[in-house]
């Protein structure tokens, strides 16, 4: 049995139920309106779960959904061995929150249009958290978008998509929903004032120019929005990014000083010290430049927030993750378009997401976002991109891309 197999009234319905995660888990409305007590969370991935259950969650088998079974294991195997038990156990069930959503992804997202609603409505939630902080003073609604740098980091994942459906696209309305989309995007970064977020920002920009088949038009783009973002922000928000290289600016020099205690207490406990025990265990390994006790101090990067966590095993595990979604990317960007629109979208999706892991990376080397669910959510989109792809090799059908 396989997802194509699914009875369709089930899948469609399964495939709103992911929307609808989404919708709760990226718009946040429960952090807006007077809903928290619903629950609406742990609503939505309990319908997730039984959908899993009743409908074969033996179908999401694929290199990634092992190595998130890994990585899931392996913080709750740090459980019982961490300073603060509690804060472990909450990563792990943080962690575990994800995987409805992932599997189902992969398992119910099996046709292009339905990989088309997902990505167009993914951008629909990145263009409103972006006008949300507009308002806001660069902050999301809340939660995994609580300041600048977090609302930065998101867009930046969702920028690259944003452009390269706007080249793939002929229709104008649908070019025009990705161009302000984009433009959205690019107003919240700059709002944010966040230096992780530029950092990201200009990483987006260097992969669409280097995988841009119209780099001239591209460079225009990219020239236009460098235009609006001296006259938008003017020299204050330039001095405020030129910042980013210095090492002795105090935020710079504290996150260096950070990363050099989280590398000592990797060596010292090369088996990591559990999800979210860095801050615990920061004291102990603080250097002196802080001058004074730090708990509670996160090391600001995904990668000295991943090391001294989850030690060696982490490590492994994250990175051989990484690597079957860059594998993934890249096979899908050698795809022969030979005028098929259908393999064309799928082009474009391979361009979008190595720009989009770019420009997570590069933001999130300065933050501790290594918990937080946009890469993990993208995982699962690359997943289903080239499952979605397998299926369509495997029958030979160039039809069966558009069924359901």
């Amino acid at each position: 049995m396989n997802s194509e197999s699914l009875n369709p009234d089930i899948t469609n319905r399964w495939f709103f139920f992911i929307l609808f995660y989404l919708f709760i888990d990226y718009g946040r409305p429960q952090d807006i309106l007077p809903i928290s007590f619903m629950k609406p969370g742990m609503i939505a991935t309990a319908i997730l779960v039984y959908y899993l259950l009743n409908n074969g969650i033996s179908l999401s088998k694929s290199n990634q959904t092992r190595m998130i079974w890994y990585f899931v294991i392996l913080t709750a195997l740090h459980i019982p061995f961490a300073v603060n038990n509690y804060w472990a156990l909450q990563t792990t069930l943080n962690m575990v929150q994800f995987v409805p959503f992932i599997l189902s992804v992969t398992i119910c997202v099996n046709s292009i249009n339905r990989l088309k609603k997902v990505i167009d409505f993914l951008i629909i939630l990145m263009a409103y958290i972006s006008v949300y902080s507009l308002f806001h003073k660069g902050y999301g609604p809340g939660a995994i978008f609580f300041d600048e740098n977090d609302v930065a980091i998101y867009v930046n994942i969702w920028l690259p998509f944003c452009f390269f459906l706007f080249m793939y696209e002929n229709e104008f309305k649908r070019k025009l929903f990705y161009g302000i989309a984009m433009a959205a995007g690019v107003t919240a970064i700059v709002v944010s004032f966040s230096r992780g977020g530029f950092v990201g920002l200009l990483a987006v920009g260097f992969f669409i120019w280097i995988f841009s088949t119209k780099k001239m038009l591209s460079l225009m783009l990219i020239f236009l929005v460098g235009l609006f973002v001296y006259y938008y922000s003017g020299e204050v928000y330039l001095n405020e990014m030129s910042t980013v290289t210095d090492q002795n600016e105090g935020t710079a020099q504290a996150r260096l000083q950070s990363w050099t205690s989280g590398w000592y207490m990797f060596l010292d406990n090369p088996l990591g010290v559990g999800g979210n025990n860095f801050q615990w265990r920061f004291v102990e390994y603080q250097t002196d430049w802080f001058g004074r006790e730090m708990g509670g101090r996160v090391a600001h990067s995904l990668w000295f927030t991943l090391i001294p966590e989850l030690g060696v095993f982490g490590v492994i595990i994250y990175f051989k993750l990484l690597v079957y979604n860059v594998k993934d990317a890249f096979f899908l960007k050698s795809l022969n378009i030979e005028k098929n629109r259908d393999i064309e979208y799928l082009h474009a999706l391979a361009l979008s997401f190595i720009a989009a892991l770019a420009g997570f990376f590069a933001s999130a080397t300065f933050l501790s976002v290594l918990y937080y669910p946009h890469y993990w959510y993208l995982t699962a989109v690359i997943i289903a991109t080239r499952m979605i792809y397998n299926n369509y090799q495997s029958q030979d059908l160039k039809g069966s891309l558009a069924k359901v």
